[in-house]
């Protein structure tokens, strides 16, 4: 990608989607690479200052019906242009939608998104409700080789 003083989101979109693509469940799939990742969520977070693009037919491509991966649109600085097309694509994508109308709000504004991630996932996929295995490594702490096992616990009551 290049900067050309324009928006382009198609194009932005279309690489992020294929990035997420490259990686498989539990481990990047590129063999020049051995990071392990826990794949619970996947999403995309969009920074823009402007354009009013909705890219919907890049979402039905990648993205829909299931909506594997969710999408964070950040509106930067003032606004002079409309900004119904970030909400919509966050809406649409089961992410939120947030304004940094200044410098001095990015850090709050830019953390907002883990109380997103952070609500009960309770109603979530049977893949979500499963062990997700790490790879064999050695402990920091001097106890050898350990695998760790993480699963998502839910208060139903």
């Amino acid at each position: 990608m290049v900067a050309k003083g324009t928006t382009d989101y198609k194009a932005g979109f279309e690489y992020a989607f294929d990035q997420l693509q490259n990686v498989s469940w539990g481990a990047v799939s590129a063999p020049q690479s051995n990071i392990t990742r826990a794949n619970c969520n996947k999403m995309i977070m969009m920074f823009t200052d402007g354009g009013e693009d909705r890219v919907q037919d890049v979402f039905e491509k990648y993205n829909w019906p299931n909506k594997t991966v969710r999408v964070f649109t950040f509106s930067v600085g003032q606004h002079n242009y409309d900004v119904t097309p970030l909400q919509w694509m966050a809406c649409a994508n089961k992410g939120y939608y947030f304004e940094i109308p200044s410098i001095g709000a990015i850090r709050i504004n830019t953390q907002e998104y883990l109380d997103v991630l952070g609500r009960p996932m309770v109603l979530a996929g049977n893949r979500a409700k499963q062990v997700q295995w790490t790879n064999v490594y050695q402990d920091a702490l001097g106890l050898g080789l350990v695998v760790t096992g993480t699963l998502p616990v839910f208060n139903l009551t």
